[in-house]
């Protein structure tokens, strides 16, 4: 009785301690009351344990050790800062910012401007509207989409007279040999520079550089020689280059620079010119010499018309030697003009490349299957008689007459047009076999289109 007894009265020493100790410092209950049960939860494992497990003495000493240990978490926790101790689970407090109030300041009265300055920002618009933004984008989708030379061309000549107003100017281009630039457009009212001019009677050839001669300057010995049509007011020369390459010239001459534009503006118009130009310029040479060392064609994925004379020639050869029948066919989708007119250049190339996926699978493994000319594609088949060349225009032509290519939101379609050559029938060279299919193909485009045609048999 007298140990129940000094059990219990431990116990209550032992919270009152506890209570005691978080009285001292600023109490957070909800801590408190959590360490509490923790304390009754040990006492109650204590005095459940029997006596033979663990004697009463053991169960004192591990009630003190209990509510010591604790006691002593308790105090720790309660005796951080201040901030903690009002929110148990230390959820940061947003931090405040003293916004400094700001005086008011009196409203400044409107500057008058000089008709100097006035001038000045009139000048400033003017430069912004100047630039033909319209004209130059084309031009800049013709580079972009990689487009043909002339195309590319023929979009900056009609860019060059909007962008350098009252000018009159020449893109002189190498032609063959590095040792004669050549006109390729001209445009201005003014003939400024001869037709074809040396590298050495400019200036800007040698220096790298956009030349700009003021003829008004008597001091001044124009560089660029071949101005010698119109030495007046002012002139600029600006050499073509790209990847360490030299293209060719282009020069401009005007009177006198419009109102609101400066020769430092021409300059870097001209400069945004050359350079884009010379890129694209840089950019087709490169794609000439790939496709001289390639044997196919970069749009439709076939061979190329470079591959397709070598492999005739060769399967001219081989026929002649073994008196085997060689099989040539022409083909021509019949909508290309009108899907040209009604949806553009790049609906067309969708439908050349989706021919130049379709016909390999409708010919046999041997035939070499090209892209001749523009839209005109080329199947050679060796050892192919009429019979079977014919065959095999004709389940090309249905294939393609019954095809519905997505483009965007529409489907596109075609017909075919087709001429067939074979020899000996037709010829026996590899000319002769490509004119005779061409003279088929033609008469079927004539005769109504969506048909196959055979070069008529000549006797011999």
């Amino acid at each position: 009785m007298k140990k129940k007894l000094f059990y219990e009265l431990n116990v209550i020493i032992s919270l009152f301690i506890l209570f005691k100790k978080s009285k001292l410092i600023t109490m957070n209950w909800i801590f408190y009351f959590i360490w509490v049960i923790a304390f009754i939860l040990g006492v109650i494992v204590a005095y459940f344990v029997p006596e033979s497990t663990l004697p009463i003495n053991a169960k004192f000493i591990f009630v003190g050790f209990w509510g010591a240990a604790l006691g002593a978490v308790l105090v720790t926790i309660l005796s951080k800062k201040e901030t903690n101790l009002s929110d148990p689970f230390n959820f940061p407090k947003p931090e405040t910012e003293l916004i400094p109030i700001v005086p008011r300041v009196e409203e400044a009265p409107p500057v008058i401007e000089s008709p100097i300055q006035q001038k000045k920002t009139v000048n400033t618009v003017i430069d912004s509207l100047i630039f033909p933004t319209e004209a130059w984008n084309h031009f800049c989708r013709k580079v972009l989409k990689n487009r043909p030379f002339y195309e590319a061309i023929d979009s900056l000549a009609s860019c060059l007279p909007q962008m350098f107003q009252n000018a009159s100017g020449i893109l002189y281009m190498y032609s063959g040999e590095q040792t004669e630039l050549h006109k390729i457009i001209r445009f201005g009212k003014n003939v400024i520079g001869d037709d074809v001019i040396t590298p050495a009677e400019c200036a800007s050839f040698h220096i790298g550089d956009i030349v700009v001669t003021d003829f008004s300057n008597e001091l001044l010995s124009p560089g660029c020689t071949h101005l010698h049509h119109r030495p007046k007011g002012f002139s600029f020369c600006a050499p073509l280059e790209a990847a360490e390459e030299h293209f060719g010239i282009l020069t401009l001459q005007v009177d006198e620079i419009p109102q609101g534009e400066t020769p430092e503006f021409w300059k870097v118009k001209l400069s945004v010119v050359t350079a884009t130009l010379g890129l694209y310029v840089a950019n087709q040479n490169l794609n000439l010499k790939f496709q001289e060392h390639s044997i196919r064609d970069t749009l439709t994925g076939v061979f190329n018309r470079r591959y397709m004379e070598e492999s005739l020639q060769r399967e001219v050869a081989s026929a002649n030697r073994h008196r085997t029948p060689i099989g040539v066919i022409m083909i021509y989708p019949d909508q290309v003009k009108s899907i040209l007119e009604a949806r553009g250049r790049h609906a067309v190339e969708q439908l050349l490349w989706e021919l130049g996926q379709r016909i390999p699978k409708y010919i046999r493994t041997e035939d070499i299957p090209c892209r001749y000319e523009g839209e005109t594609f080329c199947i050679i088949l060796p050892g192919a008689d009429l019979y079977i060349s014919q065959d095999r225009a004709e389940k090309i032509r249905r294939e393609i007459e019954g095809l519905e290519i997505s483009y965007g939101n529409i489907l596109l379609s075609t017909t075919l047009s087709i001429g067939i050559a074979t020899m000996p029938q037709n010829a026996n060279t590899a000319q002769g076999l490509i004119g005779d299919s061409l003279t088929a193909l033609h008469t079927a485009i004539k005769d109504g289109k969506n048909r196959v045609v055979v070069a008529p048999m000549e006797y011999r």
